[in-house]
Protein backbone atom coordinates (compact mmCIF):
# COMPACT_ATOMS: atom_id res chain seq x y z
CA UNK A 1 0.00 0.00 0.00
CA UNK A 2 1.11 3.64 -0.64
CA UNK A 3 2.73 5.09 2.45
CA UNK A 4 0.86 8.75 1.84
CA UNK A 5 -2.75 6.25 1.69
CA UNK A 6 -1.99 4.32 4.83
CA UNK A 7 -0.99 7.05 6.55
CA UNK A 8 -4.27 8.58 5.89
CA UNK A 9 -6.25 5.86 7.05
CA UNK A 10 -4.45 5.66 9.58
CA UNK A 11 -5.50 9.23 10.64
CA UNK A 12 -8.86 9.00 9.61
CA UNK A 13 -9.76 6.19 12.07
CA UNK A 14 -7.49 7.47 14.87
CA UNK A 15 -8.53 10.74 14.61
CA UNK A 16 -12.38 9.65 13.94
CA UNK A 17 -11.82 7.52 17.47
CA UNK A 18 -10.37 11.21 19.08
CA UNK A 19 -13.03 13.41 17.99
CA UNK A 20 -16.11 10.88 19.21
CA UNK A 21 -14.12 10.68 22.81
CA UNK A 22 -14.33 14.28 23.11
CA UNK A 23 -17.76 14.86 22.01
CA UNK A 24 -19.17 11.90 23.94
CA UNK A 25 -18.04 13.75 27.18
CA UNK A 26 -19.78 16.39 25.64
CA UNK A 27 -22.88 13.78 25.32
CA UNK A 28 -23.03 15.15 21.41
CA UNK A 29 -23.50 12.56 18.95
CA UNK A 30 -20.76 10.53 17.41
CA UNK A 31 -19.25 11.10 13.73
CA UNK A 32 -18.56 8.52 11.46
CA UNK A 33 -16.67 10.02 8.82
CA UNK A 34 -14.23 13.29 9.80
CA UNK A 35 -14.31 13.95 5.91
CA UNK A 36 -17.91 15.16 5.85
CA UNK A 37 -19.39 14.79 9.21
CA UNK A 38 -17.50 18.05 10.44
CA UNK A 39 -19.00 20.69 7.68
CA UNK A 40 -21.15 22.14 9.04
CA UNK A 41 -19.19 23.34 12.06
CA UNK A 42 -21.31 22.78 15.10
CA UNK A 43 -19.65 19.43 16.04
CA UNK A 44 -16.08 20.63 15.15
CA UNK A 45 -16.93 23.69 17.15
CA UNK A 46 -17.63 21.56 19.75
CA UNK A 47 -15.31 19.64 19.44
CA UNK A 48 -12.81 22.71 19.76
CA UNK A 49 -14.21 23.63 23.24
CA UNK A 50 -13.92 20.35 24.67
CA UNK A 51 -10.53 19.68 23.74
CA UNK A 52 -9.30 23.37 24.43
CA UNK A 53 -11.52 24.03 27.72
CA UNK A 54 -12.33 27.53 26.60
CA UNK A 55 -15.75 28.90 26.03
CA UNK A 56 -16.34 29.82 22.30
CA UNK A 57 -16.56 33.63 22.14
CA UNK A 58 -19.31 34.09 19.48
CA UNK A 59 -22.90 33.09 18.43
CA UNK A 60 -22.73 30.30 15.92
CA UNK A 61 -25.67 28.84 13.85
CA UNK A 62 -26.70 25.53 15.64
CA UNK A 63 -28.68 24.43 12.27
CA UNK A 64 -27.14 25.74 9.58
CA UNK A 65 -29.20 24.81 6.14
CA UNK A 66 -27.21 26.84 3.78
CA UNK A 67 -23.84 26.40 2.32
CA UNK A 68 -23.53 29.94 3.50
CA UNK A 69 -24.31 29.51 6.84
CA UNK A 70 -22.04 26.19 7.00
CA UNK A 71 -18.83 28.10 5.52
CA UNK A 72 -20.12 31.23 8.44
CA UNK A 73 -19.96 28.86 11.35
CA UNK A 74 -16.82 27.18 10.13
CA UNK A 75 -14.79 30.57 9.33
CA UNK A 76 -16.10 31.71 13.16
CA UNK A 77 -14.12 27.81 14.21
CA UNK A 78 -10.86 28.79 12.02
CA UNK A 79 -11.15 32.33 13.89
CA UNK A 80 -11.07 30.66 16.85
CA UNK A 81 -8.25 28.36 16.53
CA UNK A 82 -6.20 31.50 15.07
CA UNK A 83 -7.15 34.33 17.79
CA UNK A 84 -7.94 32.26 21.37
CA UNK A 85 -6.01 28.91 20.74
CA UNK A 86 -2.87 30.58 19.48
CA UNK A 87 -2.85 27.87 16.97
CA UNK A 88 -1.81 28.29 13.38
CA UNK A 89 -3.05 25.76 10.94
CA UNK A 90 -1.82 26.74 7.53
CA UNK A 91 -3.78 26.26 4.08
CA UNK A 92 -6.87 25.16 5.48
CA UNK A 93 -10.07 26.82 5.06
CA UNK A 94 -13.53 27.29 5.82
CA UNK A 95 -14.68 26.20 2.45
CA UNK A 96 -12.56 22.68 2.68
CA UNK A 97 -14.72 21.20 5.77
CA UNK A 98 -17.95 22.31 3.31
CA UNK A 99 -16.24 20.74 -0.04
CA UNK A 100 -15.04 17.32 1.94
CA UNK A 101 -11.61 17.67 1.42
CA UNK A 102 -10.30 14.61 3.57
CA UNK A 103 -6.66 15.47 2.89
CA UNK A 104 -6.43 19.23 4.00
CA UNK A 105 -9.17 18.07 6.98
CA UNK A 106 -6.86 15.38 8.14
CA UNK A 107 -3.93 17.75 7.72
CA UNK A 108 -5.91 20.21 10.04
CA UNK A 109 -6.59 17.53 12.83
CA UNK A 110 -2.81 16.00 12.95
CA UNK A 111 -2.20 19.62 13.68
CA UNK A 112 -4.58 19.70 16.29
CA UNK A 113 -3.46 16.52 17.78
CA UNK A 114 0.20 17.50 17.97
CA UNK A 115 -1.10 20.45 20.15
CA UNK A 116 -3.40 18.36 22.32
CA UNK A 117 -1.69 15.01 22.59
CA UNK A 118 1.47 14.83 21.58
CA UNK A 119 3.29 18.12 22.32
CA UNK A 120 1.55 17.71 26.19
CA UNK A 121 3.85 14.21 26.55
CA UNK A 122 6.70 14.86 28.91
CA UNK A 123 9.17 12.56 30.11
CA UNK A 124 12.23 13.86 32.07
CA UNK A 125 13.50 16.61 30.01
CA UNK A 126 12.19 15.30 26.48
CA UNK A 127 8.59 16.61 25.48
CA UNK A 128 6.05 15.58 22.32
CA UNK A 129 7.96 13.01 19.96
CA UNK A 130 11.09 12.55 21.92
CA UNK A 131 9.41 12.88 25.54
CA UNK A 132 7.40 9.83 23.79
CA UNK A 133 9.85 7.75 23.16
CA UNK A 134 11.73 7.89 26.45
CA UNK A 135 8.05 7.19 27.89
CA UNK A 136 8.19 3.72 25.87
CA UNK A 137 11.61 3.30 27.11
CA UNK A 138 10.34 4.00 30.70
CA UNK A 139 7.69 1.88 30.26
CA UNK A 140 9.19 -1.22 28.65
CA UNK A 141 12.42 -1.37 30.88
CA UNK A 142 13.24 -4.93 32.23
CA UNK A 143 11.10 -6.56 29.36
CA UNK A 144 13.11 -9.22 27.03
CA UNK A 145 13.98 -8.31 23.57
CA UNK A 146 12.59 -4.73 23.60
CA UNK A 147 15.09 -2.51 21.80
CA UNK A 148 13.05 1.18 21.30
CA UNK A 149 15.91 2.97 19.52
CA UNK A 150 13.13 4.85 17.20
CA UNK A 151 9.82 5.18 16.18
CA UNK A 152 10.71 3.73 12.44
CA UNK A 153 12.34 0.58 13.78
CA UNK A 154 11.88 -0.12 17.51
CA UNK A 155 8.58 -1.55 16.98
CA UNK A 156 8.89 -3.25 14.09
CA UNK A 157 9.24 -6.54 15.70
CA UNK A 158 6.24 -6.25 17.80
CA UNK A 159 8.21 -6.67 21.39
CA UNK A 160 7.41 -3.16 22.20
CA UNK A 161 3.70 -2.75 21.43
CA UNK A 162 3.52 -6.42 23.23
CA UNK A 163 5.63 -5.07 26.49
CA UNK A 164 3.10 -1.80 26.38
CA UNK A 165 0.13 -3.81 26.13
CA UNK A 166 1.53 -6.11 29.14
CA UNK A 167 2.68 -3.63 31.04
CA UNK A 168 -1.12 -1.94 31.37
CA UNK A 169 -2.52 -5.04 32.35
CA UNK A 170 0.15 -7.83 33.03
CA UNK A 171 -2.88 -10.33 34.14
CA UNK A 172 -4.09 -10.31 30.63
CA UNK A 173 -1.56 -12.73 29.24
CA UNK A 174 2.29 -13.93 29.43
CA UNK A 175 4.47 -11.88 27.57
CA UNK A 176 7.12 -14.47 27.41
CA UNK A 177 4.48 -16.80 25.51
CA UNK A 178 5.20 -15.09 22.62
CA UNK A 179 9.33 -14.69 22.21
CA UNK A 180 8.95 -17.98 19.69
CA UNK A 181 6.52 -16.08 17.61
CA UNK A 182 7.36 -14.59 14.53
CA UNK A 183 7.02 -10.32 13.97
CA UNK A 184 4.10 -10.07 12.24
CA UNK A 185 2.62 -13.27 14.78
CA UNK A 186 3.74 -11.11 18.11
CA UNK A 187 2.45 -7.67 16.56
CA UNK A 188 -1.18 -8.89 16.09
CA UNK A 189 -1.28 -10.28 19.31
CA UNK A 190 -0.16 -6.84 20.64
CA UNK A 191 -2.47 -5.29 18.69
CA UNK A 192 -5.26 -7.50 20.08
CA UNK A 193 -4.59 -7.03 23.43
CA UNK A 194 -4.14 -3.21 22.57
CA UNK A 195 -7.84 -2.52 21.27
CA UNK A 196 -9.72 -5.22 23.62
CA UNK A 197 -7.44 -3.96 27.00
CA UNK A 198 -6.90 -0.42 26.18
CA UNK A 199 -9.55 0.92 23.67
CA UNK A 200 -6.80 1.59 21.13
CA UNK A 201 -8.21 0.56 17.45
CA UNK A 202 -6.13 -1.43 15.11
CA UNK A 203 -3.96 1.15 12.80
CA UNK A 204 -1.11 -0.56 11.84
CA UNK A 205 -0.51 -3.44 9.41
CA UNK A 206 1.33 -6.05 11.11
CA UNK A 207 3.02 -6.71 8.02
CA UNK A 208 3.70 -3.68 6.85
CA UNK A 209 5.01 -2.80 9.96
CA UNK A 210 7.70 -5.64 9.94
CA UNK A 211 8.56 -4.74 6.78
CA UNK A 212 9.64 -1.09 7.62
CA UNK A 213 6.67 0.22 5.30
CA UNK A 214 4.78 2.28 7.76
CA UNK A 215 5.05 5.89 7.96
CA UNK A 216 6.72 7.15 10.96
CA UNK A 217 4.32 9.40 11.84
CA UNK A 218 1.26 6.73 12.08
CA UNK A 219 3.83 5.23 14.28
CA UNK A 220 3.89 7.81 16.37
CA UNK A 221 0.39 8.48 16.36
CA UNK A 222 -0.56 5.15 17.56
CA UNK A 223 2.49 4.86 20.17
CA UNK A 224 0.86 8.32 21.83
CA UNK A 225 -2.55 5.96 21.99
CA UNK A 226 -0.72 3.51 24.32
CA UNK A 227 0.78 6.93 26.62
CA UNK A 228 -3.11 8.59 26.65
CA UNK A 229 -4.79 4.93 27.99
CA UNK A 230 -1.78 4.95 30.65
CA UNK A 231 -2.59 8.46 31.66
CA UNK A 232 -6.46 7.47 31.37
CA UNK A 233 -5.83 5.17 33.89
CA UNK A 234 -4.15 6.67 35.91
CA UNK A 235 -6.20 9.07 36.15
CA UNK A 236 -9.00 6.46 36.72
CA UNK A 237 -7.10 4.95 39.37
CA UNK A 238 -6.56 8.19 41.13
CA UNK A 239 -10.23 9.19 40.70
CA UNK A 240 -11.11 5.52 42.49
CA UNK A 241 -8.78 6.34 45.20
CA UNK A 242 -10.27 9.46 45.89
CA UNK A 243 -13.36 8.41 45.80
CA UNK A 244 -13.01 5.76 47.81
CA UNK A 245 -11.19 8.04 50.29
CA UNK A 246 -14.28 10.16 50.03
CA UNK A 247 -16.13 7.12 51.06
CA UNK A 248 -14.06 6.41 53.88
CA UNK A 249 -14.80 9.90 55.18
CA UNK A 250 -18.29 9.92 54.74
CA UNK A 251 -18.44 6.40 56.40
CA UNK A 252 -16.64 7.89 59.15
CA UNK A 253 -19.12 10.83 59.32
CA UNK A 254 -21.80 8.88 59.68
CA UNK A 255 -20.38 6.60 62.08
CA UNK A 256 -19.86 9.95 64.10
CA UNK A 257 -22.94 11.53 62.88
CA UNK A 258 -25.04 7.90 64.44
CA UNK A 259 -22.51 8.55 67.35
CA UNK A 260 -23.39 12.07 68.37
CA UNK A 261 -27.44 10.53 67.89
CA UNK A 262 -26.59 8.38 70.73
CA UNK A 263 -25.16 10.76 72.84
CA UNK A 264 -27.89 13.29 72.00
CA UNK A 265 -30.29 10.92 73.21
CA UNK A 266 -28.27 9.78 75.86
CA UNK A 267 -28.02 13.35 76.95
CA UNK A 268 -31.85 13.71 76.49
CA UNK A 269 -32.81 10.66 78.82
CA UNK A 270 -29.94 11.91 81.60
CA UNK A 271 -31.93 15.54 81.54
CA UNK A 272 -35.21 13.36 81.89
CA UNK A 273 -33.39 11.67 85.04
CA UNK A 274 -31.99 14.34 86.00
CA UNK A 275 -35.59 16.78 86.06
CA UNK A 276 -37.79 13.54 87.91
CA UNK A 277 -34.54 13.60 90.38
CA UNK A 278 -35.10 17.49 90.86
CA UNK A 279 -38.90 16.79 91.09
CA UNK A 280 -38.39 14.03 93.95
CA UNK A 281 -36.26 16.55 95.87
CA UNK A 282 -37.97 19.44 95.41
CA UNK A 283 -40.95 16.95 96.76
CA UNK A 284 -38.66 15.85 99.97
CA UNK A 285 -37.73 19.25 100.13
CA UNK A 286 -41.27 20.47 101.00
CA UNK A 287 -41.43 17.51 103.43
CA UNK A 288 -38.67 18.86 105.07
CA UNK A 289 -39.98 22.15 105.12
CA UNK A 290 -42.99 21.12 106.60
CA UNK A 291 -41.38 18.91 109.81
CA UNK A 292 -39.27 21.89 110.19
CA UNK A 293 -42.31 24.16 110.87
CA UNK A 294 -43.90 21.57 113.20
CA UNK A 295 -40.49 21.36 114.70
CA UNK A 296 -39.97 24.90 115.53
CA UNK A 297 -44.16 25.05 116.43
CA UNK A 298 -42.58 22.45 119.41
CA UNK A 299 -39.78 24.14 120.12
CA UNK A 300 -41.03 27.37 121.08
CA UNK A 301 -43.15 25.42 123.45
CA UNK A 302 -40.24 24.19 124.97
CA UNK A 303 -38.59 27.46 125.07
CA UNK A 304 -41.65 28.66 126.91
CA UNK A 305 -41.35 25.87 129.93
CA UNK A 306 -37.04 26.39 130.40
CA UNK A 307 -37.77 29.34 133.09
CA UNK A 308 -39.27 26.16 135.52
CA UNK A 309 -35.74 24.46 134.64
CA UNK A 310 -33.40 26.91 135.15
CA UNK A 311 -32.25 25.69 138.15
CA UNK A 312 -31.78 22.53 137.44
CA UNK A 313 -29.44 23.86 134.17
CA UNK A 314 -27.55 25.18 136.89
CA UNK A 315 -27.12 22.51 139.45
CA UNK A 316 -26.23 20.36 135.88
CA UNK A 317 -23.21 23.39 134.77
CA UNK A 318 -22.28 22.78 138.72
CA UNK A 319 -21.68 18.75 138.19
CA UNK A 320 -19.93 19.32 134.43
CA UNK A 321 -17.99 21.65 135.53
CA UNK A 322 -16.70 19.10 138.48
CA UNK A 323 -16.84 16.70 135.58
CA UNK A 324 -14.14 18.60 133.70
CA UNK A 325 -12.00 19.20 136.63
CA UNK A 326 -12.03 15.20 137.20
CA UNK A 327 -10.78 15.10 133.45
CA UNK A 328 -8.15 17.32 133.49
CA UNK A 329 -6.56 15.17 136.52
CA UNK A 330 -7.31 11.98 134.63
CA UNK A 331 -5.70 13.13 131.44
CA UNK A 332 -2.83 14.43 133.29
CA UNK A 333 -2.34 10.91 134.79
CA UNK A 334 -2.80 9.38 131.37
CA UNK A 335 -0.13 11.76 129.75
CA UNK A 336 2.51 10.29 133.02
CA UNK A 337 1.81 6.94 131.95
CA UNK A 338 1.69 7.03 128.36
CA UNK A 339 5.51 8.66 128.62
CA UNK A 340 6.44 5.56 131.05
CA UNK A 341 5.22 3.13 128.43
CA UNK A 342 7.20 4.89 125.75
CA UNK A 343 10.16 4.86 128.61
CA UNK A 344 9.51 1.07 128.90
CA UNK A 345 9.29 0.47 125.02
CA UNK A 346 12.44 1.76 124.46
CA UNK A 347 14.08 0.06 127.08
CA UNK A 348 12.63 -2.92 125.71
CA UNK A 349 14.21 -2.42 122.58
CA UNK A 350 17.90 -1.73 124.03
CA UNK A 351 17.47 -5.03 125.86
CA UNK A 352 16.59 -6.85 122.78
CA UNK A 353 19.24 -4.92 120.58
CA UNK A 354 21.50 -5.91 123.97
CA UNK A 355 20.31 -9.41 124.02
CA UNK A 356 21.01 -10.10 120.18
CA UNK A 357 24.73 -8.41 120.38
CA UNK A 358 25.34 -10.62 123.12
CA UNK A 359 23.39 -13.66 121.54
CA UNK A 360 25.87 -12.83 118.28
CA UNK A 361 29.20 -12.49 120.62
CA UNK A 362 28.36 -15.83 121.86
CA UNK A 363 28.14 -17.30 118.71
CA UNK A 364 31.41 -15.76 117.19
CA UNK A 365 32.92 -16.76 120.52
CA UNK A 366 31.70 -20.29 120.74
CA UNK A 367 33.47 -20.45 116.64
CA UNK A 368 36.70 -19.30 118.04
CA UNK A 369 36.92 -21.33 120.96
CA UNK A 370 35.61 -24.54 118.94
CA UNK A 371 38.41 -23.36 116.30
CA UNK A 372 41.13 -23.46 118.94
CA UNK A 373 39.77 -26.30 120.61
CA UNK A 374 40.12 -28.34 117.12
CA UNK A 375 43.82 -26.85 116.85
CA UNK A 376 44.63 -28.18 120.34
CA UNK A 377 43.54 -31.77 120.00
CA UNK A 378 45.51 -31.34 116.07
CA UNK A 379 48.63 -30.36 117.84
CA UNK A 380 47.82 -32.94 120.46
CA UNK A 381 47.62 -35.84 117.76
CA UNK A 382 50.32 -34.51 115.76
CA UNK A 383 53.14 -34.47 118.77
CA UNK A 384 51.44 -37.98 120.17
CA UNK A 385 51.58 -39.15 116.90
CA UNK A 386 53.43 -37.69 114.16
CA UNK A 387 53.46 -40.67 111.92
CA UNK A 388 49.10 -39.92 111.44
CA UNK A 389 48.97 -37.25 109.22
CA UNK A 390 46.87 -35.43 107.97
CA UNK A 391 44.58 -35.06 111.22
CA UNK A 392 41.32 -37.12 111.08
CA UNK A 393 39.39 -36.58 114.31
CA UNK A 394 35.97 -34.89 114.45
CA UNK A 395 35.99 -30.84 114.56
CA UNK A 396 34.83 -29.88 117.93
CA UNK A 397 30.92 -28.92 117.52
CA UNK A 398 29.87 -25.93 120.41
CA UNK A 399 27.21 -24.84 118.65
CA UNK A 400 24.73 -27.82 118.76
CA UNK A 401 25.90 -28.49 122.57
CA UNK A 402 25.01 -24.95 123.76
CA UNK A 403 22.96 -22.21 120.82
CA UNK A 404 19.57 -23.59 122.86
CA UNK A 405 20.72 -22.13 126.24
CA UNK A 406 20.48 -19.76 128.04
CA UNK A 407 22.85 -16.30 127.67
CA UNK A 408 24.28 -16.88 131.03
CA UNK A 409 24.38 -20.57 130.85
CA UNK A 410 26.04 -20.57 127.79
CA UNK A 411 29.04 -18.16 129.02
CA UNK A 412 29.24 -21.00 132.28
CA UNK A 413 29.25 -23.51 129.83
CA UNK A 414 32.19 -22.02 127.61
CA UNK A 415 34.10 -20.74 130.80
CA UNK A 416 34.24 -24.23 132.19
CA UNK A 417 35.07 -26.07 129.23
CA UNK A 418 37.97 -23.00 128.77
CA UNK A 419 39.20 -23.97 132.29
CA UNK A 420 39.03 -27.58 131.46
CA UNK A 421 40.87 -27.62 128.17
CA UNK A 422 43.47 -25.16 129.72
CA UNK A 423 44.26 -27.33 132.74
CA UNK A 424 44.65 -30.57 130.23
CA UNK A 425 47.14 -28.04 127.99
CA UNK A 426 49.15 -27.81 131.63
CA UNK A 427 48.87 -31.10 132.33
CA UNK A 428 49.96 -32.57 129.29
CA UNK A 429 52.95 -29.91 129.06
CA UNK A 430 53.96 -30.95 132.68
CA UNK A 431 54.23 -34.68 131.59
CA UNK A 432 56.17 -33.92 128.60
CA UNK A 433 58.74 -31.46 130.35
CA UNK A 434 58.93 -34.31 133.28
CA UNK A 435 59.76 -36.96 130.34
CA UNK A 436 62.13 -34.65 128.55
CA UNK A 437 64.09 -34.55 132.15
CA UNK A 438 64.09 -38.25 132.84
CA UNK A 439 65.55 -38.71 129.42
CA UNK A 440 68.09 -36.01 130.57
CA UNK A 441 69.08 -38.34 133.59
Amino acid sequence: MDLNKEWEKVQEMAFTSWVNSVLEKRGCDKISDVSTDLSDGVKLIYFLESVSGKKFPKKFDLEPKTRIMRVQNLHLAMLFIDEDLKIKVQGVAAEEFVDNNKKMILGFLWTLYRKYRISVINEGDKSSEEGLLAWCKKTTEGYNNVNITGFKTGFRDGHGFLALAHKYDPTVFKYDEYEGHDNIARLNAAFDFAEKGLGIPKLLEAESLSKGNVDERSIVLYTSLFFHAFRAKEEREALEASQNSLNNKLASLEQSLEGEKHSQEELLKQKKDLEDALNKIREQNDNRNSRITDLQSKIDDALRGLDDEKLAKLDLESRLAKCEKDKAILELKLAEILDEKDRLEKKIDEDKKRAEAERLGLGLIRQHLAAQFSDIHKWQSFLEHPETVPYTGTPVDLDSELSSLSFEEQAKKLASKLESENILIEKYLTGKEEAKAAAKK
